[in-house]
This record gives C-alpha cells, sequence and structure tokens, in this order.
C-alpha cells in the first residue's frame, strides 16, 4: 500500500514540477546570461583601466624624456643626447603599441557596457511576474488538489459507511437461515 502511495506522491511531485520547469529554466538562463555579462563587462573594464595606466605612463616617461633631451641640448652634453636618441625610438614605438591596446581595449569595452541597473532591474520585474504566475498556478492546483482528495475522501467514507452498515446487521432471507444462526450461536 505504501509503494503504491509513495509512487503517487513521485508522480504528482514530476508533474508539478514539470509544470514549472520551463519558467525557472528561463529565470536560471536569465541569471546566468545577466552574470556573465557583468563579468565580461568587469574583465573589459579591468583591462581599460590598465591599458590607461600603461598610456599614462609611456605618455609621462616620453614627457620625462623630452624634458632630459632639452636639458641635454642646452647643456651640450652630447653622451646623454645620443642616449636619449636611442631611447626614443624604443619608447615612440611603447607609446604607439600603448595607445593601440588603449583604444583596442575602449572598443572591447563600448561592446560589452550595458547598463546593469537598467537591465537588473527588468530581470527582477520579470521574476516578479513568474513569481506572480507562479503563484496564482499553485494556488489553482492546491486547490484542485483539495477539491479531488476531499471528493475521494468522501466517496471513500461513503462505501466505507454502507459497508459498515450492511455487515454490521446481516439479514437473514429466510426463518430457516434465521434459526440456524440462532442454534449455532
Amino acid at each position: 500500500m505504501f509503494v503504491r502511495k509513495k509512487v503517487l506522491e513521485e508522480r504528482i511531485g514530476a508533474a508539478i514540477r514539470a509544470e514549472f520547469a520551463g519558467s525557472i529554466a528561463d529565470l536560471e538562463r536569465n541569471l546566468q546570461e545577466f552574470r556573465r555579462r557583468s563579468k565580461l563587462k568587469e574583465t573589459a573594464r579591468d583591462t581599460l583601466e590598465r591599458a590607461e595606466a600603461e598610456a599614462r605612463r609611456v605618455h609621462n616617461d616620453r614627457i620625462a624624456l623630452k624634458k632630459r633631451f632639452w636639458k641635454a641640448y642646452y647643456g651640450k652634453d652630447e653622451d646623454a643626447l645620443s642616449e636619449i636618441g636611442s631611447t626614443l625610438g624604443s619608447l615612440e614605438r611603447a607609446v604607439k603599441k600603448a595607445e593601440k591596446a588603449l583604444e583596442k581595449a575602449r572598443v572591447n569595452f563600448e561592446k560589452v557596457d550595458f547598463d546593469e541597473v537598467a537591465e537588473g532591474a527588468a530581470l527582477m520585474e520579470k521574476a516578479e511576474a513568474v513569481r506572480e504566475k507562479a503563484d496564482l498556478r499553485i494556488g489553482v492546483i492546491e486547490e484542485t488538489l483539495e477539491h479531488a482528495l476531499a471528493e475521494t475522501w468522501r466517496d471513500v467514507k461513503e462505501a466505507s459507511e454502507a459497508l459498515h452498515d450492511e455487515c454490521r446487521e446481516p439479514r437473514f432471507v429466510t426463518s430457516e437461515e434465521e434459526t440456524a444462526r440462532e442454534r449455532s450461536a
């Protein structure tokens, strides 16, 4: 008896879970996508900040080198001018590389940038709508189950009482059966 009851409960539970599986999966997909996009945005922002810092650093290095150049030029320091000339080429390449990396980081950030607050609010609104719809549906399912259980309980009770009443006072069709019953008692 209990095995059958458990199977019935499992089937009912599975049917109810199946009813909401699509909604749950949609909400979970939305959450995963929001997290993925937020992580991409965070990574792109970090890359952009590093590229900006590198661009500032090489720009400051170039300014410092130019100051050294003018100091050496006015001081007529040929050795310093020669050293600065060889450093200037590699610094100019570093500046171009940093500017390219910065531009690439800006473009990448613009691609992945989104308004997290607005999209988060929209997703929360969607989640609330799904929750309300599920709440209504669960209410209907509860009401239906309560009605079915009450009806079944009433049918079982009526059948049980009918059987009980029938067996409580046996009816004897003939007087011979009644006489036989009295003799056996």
